[in-house]
């Protein structure tokens, strides 16, 4: 019997903080057909052994060498049988009602990716003494080229009907590259959204983020701005021929000009500059959507890009408030990248 579902752990040296997740896809699973595919990505000790202390036996446990989070999840997703895929992060959790919500959406509405809002939950203790706090609802979308480049939820969040997000992987727009692993999810979201399709959101807090004192990309977001520079890159050099992909232009350009906005005022001049230089490739957008009512006074007077400067130098934080690495580790990083 083909599943309803296949869930994808990628694993690195996650330890037994790997519990949490696979209590909650268990709990999920129930009523359902769902296969477990963990993706050990060159975990020392192996993940197996976690796994069998845990007392879980996945639906099939893959080991590779280490290659990063985005060549761990098209991995599993080459070895997935289910009709839909949930990618999950080996800390992370889902709600109990999460599957079988998003599968009736998809079954109801035919949409391409589902998607639902998320909370976040300290790991510690007994799994049932986890307290999960809401965040803020996620934006509403049914286009899945504006759920790709806008909404960008979590990546537990989402649910993809499989032979579209295989149709989005396997001949993609934007080819992978490790340059890409520390944001794999904007890879996907980004393909996806060049392709268009139909997008569904099912309201309520079902994908929890899990919070601990380990290792998490989030805990380094330079890192994780620089790869999603790399993939936005590499996204203006795609051909705009068609309706969707100019749409998705747009989009992107205001996205590029808020992100560009949010940085703290004396953030790395190249990174900066390159932000820049990509908003003006991708065409700039419509200045409606790249501030608020005071913004778009100011560049009635000024022009967009002057008004935003002028008003980082009032707004913006400064970078020692948010830092979380030496400039020296930021330079190495932004060296890695292709000439913009």
């Amino acid at each position: 019997m083909t599943p309803d579902l296949s869930v994808i752990i990628p694993v690195y040296n996650r330890g037994p903080m790997i519990r949490y997740a696979l209590e909650s896809v268990r709990r999920a699973s129930a009523g359902l057909e769902v296969e477990t595919i963990v993706v050990d990505d060159g975990s020392e000790p192996p993940t197996a052994g976690v796994l069998s202390e845990l007392g879980f036996a996945p639906s099939l446990l893959v080991r590779q060498a280490n290659q990063g989070l985005l060549y761990a999840r098209l991995a599993g997703l080459g070895r997935a049988a289910g009709r839909h895929v949930v990618f999950l992060d080996s800390d992370d959790l889902v709600s109990a009602d999460k599957f079988r919500l998003q599968l009736a959406a998809h079954e109801s509405t035919g949409a391409d990716v589902s998607y639902t809002d998320f909370a976040h939950c300290i790991l510690e203790g007994e799994y049932d003494s986890l307290r999960p706090v809401a965040d803020p609802p996620t934006a509403d979308t049914s286009d899945a080229t504006e759920f790709g480049i806008r909404v960008q939820p979590p990546p537990h969040s989402p649910m993809y009907e499989v032979d579209w997000l295989r149709r989005t992987v396997e001949r993609p727009f934007i080819p992978p590259s490790p340059l890409y692993n520390s944001c794999a999810e904007i890879w996907f979201y980004q393909n996806g959204a060049l392709l268009g399709g139909r997008a569904v959101r099912v309201a309520g807090p079902h994908a929890i983020v899990g919070m601990h004192p380990g290792a998490r990309l989030t805990g380094h977001w330079e890192r994780i701005a620089v790869g999603s520079l790399a993939v936005m890159e590499a996204f203006a050099r795609v051909d705009a021929g068609s309706p969707v992909a100019a749409r998705a232009r747009q989009l992107m350009a205001e996205v590029v000009f808020r992100a560009w906005r949010a940085l703290p005022r004396d953030f790395s001049p190249e990174f900066s500059g390159r932000l820049i230089g990509l908003w003006s490739r991708l065409g700039r957008g419509r200045t409606a959507e790249l501030g608020g009512r005071g913004f778009r006074a100011l560049s009635g007077l000024l022009g967009p890009l002057h008004a935003a400067r002028m008003l980082r130098r009032w707004q913006a934080s400064p970078y020692a408030a948010s830092r979380t690495m030496t400039d020296a580790e930021l330079v190495e990083l932004l060296g890695a990248l292709p000439p913009p």
